[in-house]
């Protein structure tokens, strides 16, 4: 016991040496996770965070569920069992658990199970979500098991709360005021984020580009205010139209830029397409002036193209996005990646 006590002192140490250069929450996840889970063998451990707006709860991070289950991940709070971590704090330990169980279905992620230790991630005296580790075989989980994991949540929590305020504190630097999209430098920050991540875990990744074709018309005549809720309303529909994990960026008067973290060519081009024609219909309805929308996307799926200079990358969807406006105004089109 003092061996191991002392094993996860350094453990802690070495976090949080890591955790004063993350820059999102996500980052933060991602060390806090990688470090700890060598001390729970398991086949799944992840952080399941409930969304406050829709009740749903969501994967935030995991490394060792498919990144597929992971982005279409979002199940109601079901059972008995997951109401008594977020509304009790209780710590929950499983062992032996029979898939025919009724509330099997309710706590299984991607991977069925027959051992189980859920923990709740507190945040200003209420549970955020919960910390999940699974396996199939191995010791049943202890009350030290769960004791530790309860550490590793609650330093969650404060990551969680830490990155909130944050973001607060920042917001004006990396919000568009007008159009509540991230600014143009805090969105290529991002991106290149996503772009390393996207070549490390060999997942694709997407980019729109998206032209108001007639906003300078709009706001000569309706006003600078009236731009302005335009651009507030197309961010919206942007939003409702991609996930909570992609990037919405203001480029430039008119245009928006959107990162799609693992989309393969098709999907982008399915979702340019969703983005485009909610834009037309929904926003001339809030406007009550017709809105026109020219678009193009890129993905990145080969090994090389995830070391293309941003500058390059940029310079190809304007290109791209000036030849599609030429040969036919108001459309869109699926652009390849420039080459070296």
């Amino acid at each position: 016991m003092p061996g191991e006590r002392r094993e996860i002192t350094e453990c802690l140490i070495e976090i949080a040496q890591e955790l004063g250069g993350t820059l999102t929450a996500e980052e933060a996840l991602h060390v806090i996770i990688e470090h700890t889970k060598v001390f729970f063998p398991h086949q799944s451990l992840a952080v399941v965070i409930l969304d406050e707006n829709t009740g749903k709860l969501n994967i935030h991070t995991s490394r060792e569920i498919s990144y597929l289950f992971v982005k279409h991940f979002m199940r109601n709070v079901g059972g008995t069992v997951v109401p008594r971590v977020l509304l009790k704090h209780e710590r929950i330990l499983i062992n032996d658990i029979k898939s025919d169980d009724p509330e099997y279905a309710h706590l299984k992620l991607e991977l069925d199970f027959k051992y189980l230790c859920l923990v709740p991630i507190i945040q200003n005296q209420r549970a955020i979500g919960y910390l999940h580790c699974d396996r199939m075989e191995g010791p049943p989980f202890t009350d030290e098991d769960a004791r530790r994991m309860l550490i590793i949540a609650y330093l969650i929590g404060q990551q969680m709360q830490k990155f909130e305020l944050l973001f607060l504190t920042r917001h004006l630097a990396l919000i568009d005021e007008a159009s509540k999209a991230l600014k143009y430098q805090a969105f290529v920050d991002q991106f290149r984020r996503e772009m390393l991540r996207a070549k490390t875990y060999h997942t694709p990744l997407g980019l729109i580009f998206l032209n108001l074709d007639d906003y300078v018309a709009f706001v000569a005549t309706s006003g600078i205010e009236a731009g302005h809720t335009l651009l507030e309303e197309v961010h919206k529909l942007i939003k409702e139209c991609v996930r909570p994990i992609d990037l919405i960026g203001r480029f430039s008067a008119n245009e928006f830029i959107v990162c799609l973290g693992g989309m393969n060519r098709a999907e982008a081009e399915t979702t340019l397409e969703h983005i485009r024609n909610e834009i037309q219909q929904r926003a001339a309805l809030a406007s009550g002036h017709p809105v026109n929308v020219s678009g193009v996307a890129m993905t990145f799926e080969r090994p090389e193209d995830f070391d293309l200079p941003l500058e390059k990358i940029l310079a190809a969807l304007g290109s791209g996005l000036i030849a599609v406006r030429t040969k036919s105004k108001h459309a869109s089109a699926s652009i390849p990646p420039p080459r070296k």
